[in-house]
């Protein structure tokens, strides 16, 4: 009972790793698309995919997986079956014809790049390019083995066994009709004599360079030649009857033993389906009539069987019209009265009104054993049928109708009745798959940008009237990484319009966006989005903090310069013994993002800092150390600073330099610098008179910051002038004695 207990408990956790690899490959893929290769998302989605791939690998080595349509295959059991992450990467290895995987060791990134590389490709390039084992042999994918799976090609046999012998010779025998079939449809109508015929050639690539040639002659002449379809019907009729058509010399004579059919090919009618199945339905209009046309009666019951193996969609396309019907063959017409009944009244001429009143009393005929219709409804539909029907809807009503039954509506309205059922009964056996359910629709809405309908049903399970544990259930549900990512990759697919409605998601889900806000602003390198998660950042104020003190040790200097600014913010002038060790950190920005900390709070060391970085004889970096200057300034500071104001020269640079002294001097506001802006007023220069003007302008203007009374002197005394310095002055005293007002 033990050992039965551990193997569960090993199974469980092993299909959890399973779970995760897929999911990280899920968001690799998407990026893969959306992104350039070496673009910073995507090499943060392989990373994150590599670390779950050792994950896996640590708890077993090799893992081997199965493919269905419908998920992932751990042995007999579904690696979590409901979820929809892992029913997706399931159903893009299934539709590139992966039956297998088997993961043999932990790969390179480049391997990683050729798999998402592959996973991009469609079906039919695939087929085309050979299938998915030639173009996996061909790449540089070492570290995972898949094997195809081509389930169109399996066909059964109503033999109870078949003989090594007796396959040998019919599979020899069919491979030649299959081959000849092929030789002579590639040379006949495409040209390509030189195919190896030993070569295998699948149903669909066939049809597909028979499309692309056909497609090609559109306008000059299209169709097949005469011979093409000669031929191939001779070969139809060999793999269909198992009859040889080819002529017998005289002196050859076959004994009365060799003249019956020899068995059924199984294996090639079905590749005869699949080739018919994807051509264009005009070339396979031509190749049926064709055959049918060349036939005679012995082979009627053969045709017959083979399009019943068709199936009634595709002869319908084929034959859609009743000019097309009256173009086929007696033998084929036969045949399509008796597969295609309901069609019998396109075939003949008829009205539209005849037409639709007939494919209504067809309706009804057909589902008469299937659904249950009350007495009294069937007996009202059946008097609408004899008598006339009523008048066509109108194009407006009609669109209306038709966009009630769009794909996207049915979902919204499915997810309502489950969130109805969810909060009916919360307790309910099925209440965890009616939730996960919900969840994955609303994965669904996300990728369709419809943010409303997510919005709504959040609303609903933040309700504070809900149940407690139905509105943690909920909230743990909703709040699965995967889940917050895909609302913040919208931010990208779908820009500014989303972003009001991805705020109001942010606000219900609340503290659990915090995290992935900040990972995804570490990689943002769009401005605006950066402004717009790090407001949403701040707006959950105190939360905040600790999760942004927690990366303070992030190695990356843009990423500490915006949580530097956040956390000073969010508290100024705290946090000052968490910031101080930042000082030495060797990019400047993120130094003076520190000081800039740490002046709030009156720090010493962060003054001393300035202080040095006055001294420094850099000019790039005294500018930026005196723009960090603030109140909490000391003295020492103040004088450094009127020193630089009054020292050197007046060139452009030096200009720079000093005006940003007197705007920071301004900011301090202290009157002790007053006689030092004094003196640059009484200043006198003949090379440098236009730069001294502004500078003595910059400073008439800083005098409005400091106290009034110490000020209104110099107003007054350099007011009296008629230059543009005494303009200022007039202006800066106006703006001064209002205040004393």
């Amino acid at each position: 009972m033990s050992d039965n207990s551990n193997n569960l408990t090993a199974q469980n956790v092993l299909a959890k790793a399973v779970a995760a690899v897929a999911g990280e490959l899920n968001v690799a893929r998407r990026n893969w698309s959306a992104y350039p290769p070496n673009h910073p998302v995507v090499e943060i989605s392989l990373q994150k995919l590599l670390t779950s791939l050792h994950k896996l690998l640590q708890q077993q080595s090799p893992v081997q997986i199965g493919i269905t349509r419908d998920g992932l295959l751990l042995g007999e059991e579904f690696v979590e079956k409901g979820n929809i992450v892992c029913r997706s990467i399931a159903a893009a290895f299934f539709e590139r014809g992966i039956g297998t995987v088997l993961i043999r060791h932990e790969p390179q990134p480049e391997e990683l790049k050729a798999l998402l590389h592959l996973m991009t490709l469609k079906r039919e390039d695939i087929l085309v390019e050979g299938g998915i084992a030639k173009l996996w042999n061909a790449s540089v994918i070492t570290f995972l083995e898949v094997r195809g799976i081509r389930y169109d090609r399996f066909s059964g046999t109503e033999e109870a066994s078949i003989g090594a012998n007796s396959q040998d010779r019919d599979t020899a025998d069919v491979d030649s009709l299959w081959k000849r079939f092929v030789r002579r449809m590639m040379q006949g109508e495409i040209g390509l004599c030189g195919t190896d015929a030993a070569g295998e050639v699948r149903p669909e690539v066939l049809a597909a360079a028979l499309n692309a040639r056909f497609a090609q002659r559109l306008g000059i002449g299209s169709g097949l030649s005469s011979s093409a379809i000669r031929n191939s019907s001779d070969i139809m009729r060999e793999i269909l009857t198992g009859k040889t058509v080819s002529a017998v010399s005289p002196g050859n004579q076959p004994d009365s033993s060799d003249m019956h059919a020899a068995p059924p090919a199984f294996t090639h009618q079905s590749g005869l389906l699949a080739f018919i199945a994807a051509l264009d339905p005009i070339l396979r209009r031509h190749i049926l009539d064709g055959f049918c046309e060349t036939g005679d009666d012995a082979d009627s019951s053969a045709a017959e069987m083979f399009f019943r193996q068709l199936g009634p969609a595709m002869l319908q396309e084929t034959y859609a019209t009743a000019e097309e019907y009256s173009a086929a063959p007696s033998m084929l017409q036969g045949i399509l009265r008796k597969l295609l009944p309901h069609m019998t009244g396109t075939y003949e001429t008829a009205t539209p009104q005849d037409e639709i009143r007939e494919k209504v009393r067809t309706l009804l005929e057909e589902h008469r054993q299937e659904a249950f219709v009350p007495d009294e409804y069937l007996l009202e539909l059946n008097d609408l049928l004899a008598e006339n029907l009523p008048s066509q809807i109108e194009n407006n009503e009609l669109r209306f109708l038709l966009s009630s039954l769009a794909p996207s509506v049915i979902e919204i309205r499915g997810s309502e009745i489950i969130m109805q059922l969810v909060l009916t009964d919360p307790d309910g056996e099925n209440a965890q798959e009616l939730i996960q359910n919900l969840a994955d629709m609303c994965g669904y809405f996300l990728e369709l940008g419809d943010y409303d309908q997510v919005l709504s049903l959040l609303r609903q399970a933040a309700n504070s009237r809900l149940p407690p544990h139905l509105r943690t259930v909920l909230r743990d549900v909703f709040c699965r990484t995967e889940f917050l990512d895909e609302i913040l990759s919208g931010l990208t697919v779908w820009g500014k319009p989303k972003y009001d409605q991805v705020t109001q998601l942010i606000r219900i889900i609340g503290r659990p966006f915090i995290d992935p806000l900040l990972d995804r602003l570490a990689t943002e390198e769009n401005m605006s989005l950066r402004r717009f998660i790090i407001d949403r950042v701040l707006a959950f104020g105190d939360a905040a903090k600790m999760p942004l003190i927690a990366r303070l040790n992030d190695q990356r200097w843009y990423v500490l310069r915006n949580i530097i600014a956040m956390l000073r913010t969010l508290a100024p002038g705290q946090e000052a013994d968490r910031l101080r060790p930042l000082l030495k950190n060797a990019n400047q920005k993120v130094r003076h993002e520190v000081v800039m900390s740490l002046m709030l709070a009156g720090d010493p060391i962060a003054q001393r800092q300035i202080l040095q970085d006055l001294h420094s004889n850099d000019r790039e970096t005294q500018l930026a150390t005196i723009n960090l200057v603030g109140k909490a300034c000391g003295p020492d500071i103040v004088r450094k600073l009127t020193e630089i104001l009054s020292k050197g020269g007046f060139s452009a640079a030096e200009y720079e330099l000093k005006a940003a002294c007197v705007k920071a001097l301004a900011e301090i506001g202290k009157p002790e610098a007053l006689p030092d802006l004094v003196k640059v007023l009484k200043s006198r220069s003949l090379l440098a008179y236009k730069t001294l003007v502004r500078l003595k302008v910059d400073v008439v203007r800083s005098l409005e910051r400091y106290p009034v009374e110490a000020v209104l002197p110099i107003l007054e005394r350099f007011a009296s002038g008629s230059d543009a310095v005494a303009g200022q002055a007039i202006e800066s005293l106006r703006n001064v004695r209002s205040r004393l007002s």
